[in-house]
Parts: C-alpha cells; structure tokens; sequence
C-alpha cells in the first residue's frame, strides 16, 4: 500500500509538473527569441532612419555606398547590411535574396534564413528603393533559453522529490498501524489473548485498532467464561467420585478394593487436572516447558504394571534428556497416557507395544503390535474404527498443535498400529 500510494502520486505530480513545465519552457523560448528579433528591428530601424535623413540632405535624394558604410558603421552592428538600388552591398557582406527584392518593393518583413533570422527593413532614395538588412543568429535566438530549460527542469524534478517524500511520510502513517493491526492479529493467533493495539492514524483506521482491541477483550471474556463452565462441570464429578470411593471401600475383596481405589484415585486426579487446567489463564500456558523424556519415562513405568498383569512385552528407547517442549507437564502427560490407553483399549491382551522418543526435534513415537489403524483418517475429531468416541487421536493432536507440532499415524513394525507425535522446538 505505501507503495502504491508513493507511485500514484510520482504519477500524478509528474504529470503536472510537466503540464506545467513544458509550456513554460516553450513560452520562455518564444520570449527569448522576440528579445533577440526586437534589438534586431531596432538595429534595423536606426540603420534605416539614418540613411533616410542622409538621401533627404542629398541634392538628388540618393545615397552612395560611401554614405551608407558610415551610416552603418555610425550604428555599431556588424551584422548590418545595405542592399543599395544599383546592386552594391555595404557593411557585412551578403547575397541579394527574394527577401531583398521583396523588401526593395517598400515592405518591412522578417524572414527566417540558415543561421538565423533577418530583420528587412527598405528605405526610399531618389534612385530607388534601398534595404536594410541585420542577421539574427540562432546563438542569439536561443540565448539563455539552455539555462532556463535547465533550471525549469530541475525545480520540477525537486517538486516531483518532494511530492514523493511527502506521499511517503503520509502513506508511512497509512500503513504502520495497519502493519500493527496484522502484527496483533497474528499474536492472537498464537495464543496471546492479551494483545492490543494502540488506535493510531486516520480515524478509520483508529476505528479498526479500537475494534479489534473490543474484540480481544470479548473474546477474553469468553475464554474466562467457558474456562469457568468447564472447571463447575468438572467439579460436579466429584460428587460420583466420592460416592464410587466409598463403594470400593466397601468391598469385601480387598484387592479388587485397592485396585478399584487406585483408579477412582487417578480418575480423581485427572478431574483436578482438567480443574486446573481450564482455571489457567491461556497466556500462561504458552510459557510453560515439560522434559519429554522424563514425561514419557515415568507414564512408560505407570502403564508397565498394567501391561505384566496383561502379558504384554513393553519396549522403551528414551534418551536420557532433558528434551524441553513448550508444554505443560500436564498436558504432555495427557498425550503420552492417551496413545497408551488406546493401545491397552484397541489391542487384545498379550500384544506388545514399544515407546521410542526422538530429541531432534522433538518426537514421541508409539508402536504396538496389534490389528492396526483401518484408515490413517482416524485422527480426525470423532472418528474411530472400534466402537470408541474417537477423540482420543484428536486429544493428542491438539496437544501436538499448541506445542507447533503435529501427529501421524501409520503402519507399525510391530505388525499393528504407529503414531508418530511431533512436537515444536521451546520459545
């Protein structure tokens, strides 16, 4: 846009100044050139005045060549000719012309000729008519007219400058807070809810910036409002929880009792999570780092207890760290017991699994050996190829994405199913 702007008025000034300079500059050399004829004329005129007085003091009206050189030396211009009626030529020499002998037949005229321009001028002597001739030259005709072309040129080319650099600073006020605009608008897509923009240059645009600073606040408020029905919904399940714990606690056989306890327990500590996690300001999230490899280290020992009762062979390949993602310990875990749980919930007991976790960049990858995905678009929200709710995959890709990664899902060397969970590098 400011581009644009500056161009459009290079244009528009260019065109003026031209409209402008142009004319000027050709009056100049008509004035020039009048200022060069009118000397001549006045050359020419003296010249003729003088040689008239002479034929009037003549006893018989005539002037000699003799009479006619002082004349013309009386008046000082070399460039003075005198035609006389027998053919002779005083002062600079020339040739007679048609225009001589149009002038010998008593009219005064000027006449444009190689080298210049004549002033003609006749004069009546008791002989004939006699003419007056003085040359012009082109170098007189177009004295200081260079100069002034010169200057015209340069002072359109300043106010084209200027125009320009004014266009510029305007433009520059045009176009830096709609760059501030699109720079806040793309903060916001990152996940910073608290930008803002100062509203700044010409009223609509002011407008705009004061919109957008409405809109951000809206939609804080928004947020802050569903982050608050989230947390009372969450919080409602700890009224089942409570009763399904004192349940367990009633069961005669203790070890199903104990096992029961552990997971209401975990179950418990997922609703805290999910408590804690929605009450959390979203600005704050970005800012937080988790150890991928100790993550996914310790819920690999977790879902070991689970896999011996089930008999299934349990890999894990995870260097020895730290491998920061900008995540929270929460939510990686989250994703971590997710592709676990699919695994224990997707594949019959006795089928292995393997955890492998890459540094560079950051990468999570889980194989197991079971019947594997019907079709890779399983990842999609609300899919699933075996009963479940599908938002399992889409749980993890979502935790994937707000960390600047993403998820992929394939074959496995295991014979079943692989997820591979990228993750971006830390802010």
């Amino acid at each position: 846009m400011r581009r644009r702007l500056s161009i459009l008025v290079l244009a528009v000034t260019s065109m003026v100044v031209i409209a402008f300079v142009v004319p000027l500059a050709l009056s100049v050399r008509d004035q020039a050139e009048s200022r060069a004829l009118s000397r001549g004329q006045r050359t020419a005129q003296a010249v003729a005045g003088g040689l008239a007085v002479a034929a009037s003091l003549a006893a018989d009206g005539t002037v000699d060549a003799a009479t006619a050189g002082l004349v013309v030396a009386a008046a000082g211009d070399d460039r003075t000719s005198v035609f006389l009626p027998g053919g002779d030529v005083t002062g600079l020499p020339a040739e007679a012309g048609p225009a001589v002998a149009a002038a010998a037949r008593g009219r005064a005229f000027t006449v444009q000729e190689p080298g210049g321009a004549a002033v003609l001028v006749p004069v009546t002597t008791g002989d004939g008519n006699l003419v007056v001739r003085v040359l012009v030259p082109d170098e007189e005709l177009r004295s200081g007219v260079a100069g002034a072309w010169l200057a015209l040129g340069g002072l359109g080319a300043l106010l084209i400058l200027v125009a320009v650099a004014v266009a510029d600073r305007l433009a520059r006020s045009l176009v830096r807070p709609v760059g501030d605009l699109a720079s806040a608008a793309r903060r916001m897509a990152a996940g910073d809810l608290e930008t803002r923009v100062d509203p700044e240059g010409p009223a609509e645009i002011a407008e705009v910036g004061s919109a957008f600073n409405h809109l951000a606040e809206r939609l804080d408020d928004l947020l802050a409002a569903e982050r608050e029905s989230v947390a009372d919904l969450s919080h409602r399940l700890r009224t089942p929880l409570t009763a399904l714990r004192l349940q367990a606690e009633m069961l005669e056989d203790r070890e199903a009792a104990a096992s029961l306890l552990t997971d209401v327990d975990r179950l418990g500590r997922e609703v805290d999570a999910v408590i804690a996690d929605a009450r959390r300001p979203s600005s704050a999230a970005g800012r937080r780092h988790a150890d991928l490899a100790a993550v996914a280290s310790h819920r690999l020992g977790f879902w070991e207890v689970l896999a011996e009762e089930q008999r299934r062979p349990v890999e894990g390949t995870i260097p020895p760290g730290p491998i920061p993602v900008p995540l929270a310990e929460e939510d990686l875990a989250t994703a971590v017991d997710t592709l676990l749980d699919n695994v224990f919930t997707h594949t019959p007991p006795g089928s292995g699994y393997r955890v492998e976790v890459g540094s560079g960049p950051p990468t999570l990858v889980v194989d197991d050996a079971g019947p594997g995905f019907a079709d890779e678009g399983l990842v999609e929200r609300g899919r699933s190829g075996s009963g479940g709710t599908g938002l399992g995959l889409d749980i993890v890709r979502r935790i994937a994405v707000r960390a600047g990664g993403d998820i992929s899902v394939g074959r496995s060397p295991l014979g079943g199913a692989r997820v591979v969970v990228r993750f971006g590098p830390p802010a």
